[in-house]
């Protein structure tokens, strides 16, 4: 490695334990590079790609550091490791993205502060010590609002929401546990999200390159990515603001590769900035048959100090999660959809979240994939969703 620049023949070290990894490693190999994992579980499928693996937990300084010692660059492959583990290992070699943004986001007050900082229009929020707290703001806010902690972690969380002064006492035993945040809801609400691309400056340049993913629309339930549709529906004036934003935030973000951030858009056109997820979002899969070029490839043109590509709109595209449930139905298409692109998760990508894998359907229109979606009624919307059990997921 030299300066900022990652060669082939070079050491990409990954980091973390999703299913993104597998398919981090899998582009990192097309452009020559050797990998070096570091997971908590030998049997997963990043360790069998790996060139290297180095077992051991998160708080295991020892391994972490020989990990660290044999990368010429470490990438955490999603928003699911402690930034203490990240600020460990900047101090043995070089991580792009760094640990300060991963912290501001593991964080709600820091994150939703930044955002202030910047004058971007968030939801409307107070922070809660004790119950009074919430009588306080919970009039000024609205209801329904939600109650959630102050920290994220990787452990299931608790949120409660709030309808009505009633369910206020209900929140006793959650601030038990340190602060909260009561955030308001937006009723109906659009979820916007975008990825964004943030690069070393090039040869006699100054400034970071920044790139932007077409924006695309998602849908959450019990905090899990059901689907993503690319590009969004959205009016010129939204991509506009949407544009202005994500310029605004790359540029004040001291982080190097993809980050994405989520937005909730009311019907009269009111946007809000939800959050911002520093590291490969699963929104952002869609983009393996949506553009012309995939997420994790311009992630390791960012980090590898390369130049980047600027993302296009290949053909629209509407990516939907399927669950074990689903699977006999799933068979059925398989042998059916000549434009629909299979992807199955291996267990062990599937500790963070329960999703067996996802669809990507190619199409003329996005209402045309989406009717091919309903077309199956595999995607019943009253049907159960199993939440996730990552509380990084819960924005």
């Amino acid at each position: 490695m030299t300066g900022n620049v990652l060669y082939p023949g070079d050491t990409l070290g990954i980091i973390g334990n999703s299913s993104n990894g597998p398919l981090l490693v899998n582009a990192a190999r097309r452009v020559g590079l050797n990998v070096a994992a570091y997971t908590s579980e030998p049997n997963s499928e990043i360790a069998s790609l790996a060139d290297a693996v180095f077992t051991g937990a998160f708080d295991d300084k020892q391994r972490l550091q020989a990990f660290a010692e044999n990368c010429d660059v470490v990438t955490y492959e999603s928003e699911h490791v402690p930034s203490d583990v990240i600020t460990f290992i900047a101090r043995f070699t070089k991580v792009p993205q760094g640990s300060e943004s991963l912290a501001m986001m593991q964080d709600r007050s820091l994150e939703r502060a930044f955002f202030e900082g910047l004058n971007i229009n968030i939801p409307p929020y107070a922070t809660i010590i004790e119950l009074d707290d919430i009588y306080a703001s919970a009039a000024a806010i609205g209801y329904p609002s939600v109650l959630k902690p102050m920290q994220k972690g990787i452990e299931q969380e608790q949120q409660l929401t709030i309808r009505s002064q009633a369910d206020v006492p209900l929140a006793a035993d959650m601030l038990q546990h340190g602060p909260h945040i009561l955030e308001a809801t937006i009723p109906d609400a659009q979820e916007i999200s975008v990825l964004v691309v943030k690069g070393y400056p090039q040869e006699n340049e100054l400034a970071d390159q920044i790139r932007l993913f077409p924006i695309i629309e998602t849908n959450y339930q019990s905090g899990r990515l059901m689907r993503a549709i690319s590009p969004a529906r959205i009016a010129d004036e939204v991509t506009d603001e949407i544009k202005r934003i994500s310029q605004t935030v790359a540029q004040n973000l001291h982080y190097y590769g993809v980050f994405q951030l989520s937005f909730l858009m009311t019907g009269s056109g009111n946007l809000f900035l939800r959050d911002l997820t520093p590291a490969m979002d699963r929104s952002g899969l869609v983009f393996d048959k949506a553009a012309n070029i995939t997420m994790f490839e311009a992630h390791l043109h960012a980090i590898a100090g390369l130049p980047l590509a600027i993302p296009k709109q290949y053909m629209a595209t509407v990516l939907a999660s399927f669950d074990d449930d689903q699977l006999t139905a799933i068979r059925t298409q398989w042998i059916l959809k000549s434009n629909w692109e299979f992807v199955f998760y291996h267990k062990s990508g599937r500790l963070i979240s329960p999703a067996a894998g996802h669809v990507l359907i190619q199409s003329s229109t996005v209402q045309d994939g989406l009717n091919q979606l309903a077309a199956t009624t595999i995607w019943d919307p009253a049907r159960p969703i199993m939440p996730t059990p990552s509380r990084l997921n819960h924005k």
